[in-house]
């Protein structure tokens, strides 16, 4: 769905068409989702806070002017809400990742783990938790505008809006989280650089002995013709430079599971009749 749509839908849930609530939130929470999983780096932390700033964006639909696209003020609204989320889980450093967590040695994965998943699997489920880590290490500030601006790919104009920061601050803070990124992934990622020690494969046993990793509950993986990291090593020498932005780029979309759309479909019940009440 176009934002076009998306503008012409919420104009016509503020005039209380509930149809049109219902269509404006579907096609507001896959985007909402995905911000949320970026920045707090947990699915089930992902949904419930997708789930509190949709209800923002509802009760505070009669605010919506029009001004500026509905996609944008409402991820406005979910910028805010992030940064002010308190963390409750470890905060992450990358001195921490680098020094205690990356580049166990060589080691075939546990027979009992193969049991509920293959190694590919368990492979991609490592690389993209630890890419989540490395977002966690980042500031909020900087972890907000390589989200914006790189992974989502936004034009700085509408991620400072977002941000509520001048275009010059928004490019700025995204420079010094690519820098930041492209430092990390250069001297300690095996996947964007071959030279580098850590392999994913060879971090799954690591992972599931300290908790991190429940071979019968991905949190991430899913079977694909073609792996995250087959994608990024696919790349070669060529996009050495954008390394860390690779990184991301070759992920999947994450959708919102379903048993989050459920519970969306029941707060639109019951707010639907009152789009534009706070």
């Amino acid at each position: 769905m176009n934002p076009d749509s998306l503008d012409d839908l919420a104009h016509r849930a503020k005039r209380g068409d509930a149809s049109a609530l219902e269509a404006l939130v579907r096609g507001l929470q896959g985007s909402t989702y995905r911000v949320a999983l970026r920045f707090l780096g947990e699915p089930a932390a992902a949904g419930d806070a997708t789930q509190e700033i949709l209800i923002l964006v509802i009760t505070r639909l009669a605010s919506f002017r029009g001004e500026s696209a509905v996609t944008t003020w409402a991820h406005r609204i979910a910028v805010r809400y992030l940064l002010r989320a308190r963390r409750r889980e470890r905060r992450w450093t990358f001195e921490a990742l680098a020094e205690d967590d990356l580049g166990k040695p060589p080691n075939a994965v546990e027979a009992s783990t193969l049991i509920a998943a293959d190694e590919k699997l368990l492979e991609e489920e490592v690389f993209v938790g630890c890419t989540q880590v490395m977002l966690q290490a980042l500031d909020a500030d900087l972890r907000i505008a390589f989200i914006l601006g790189a992974i989502c790919e936004l034009e700085s104009t509408e991620a400072a809006e977002i941000a509520g920061i001048s275009p010059a601050a928004f490019r700025k803070r995204l420079s010094r989280a690519r820098r930041t990124l492209d430092a990390f992934v250069a001297g300690h990622c095996g996947v964007a650089n071959p030279d580098n020690a850590c392999r994913c494969r060879f971090q799954i046993n690591y992972n599931v002995a300290r908790g991190a990793l429940d071979p019968r509950k991905l949190r991430f993986a899913s079977p694909a013709p073609r792996s995250s990291v087959d994608a990024v090593r696919a790349l070669g020498d060529i996009h050495r430079v954008r390394r860390s932005l690779e990184l991301y780029r070759a992920q999947p979309d994450f959708a919102p599971p379903e048993v989050f759309v459920e519970g969306i479909r029941r707060l639109l019940t019951a707010a639907s009749a009152h789009p534009g009440q706070s």
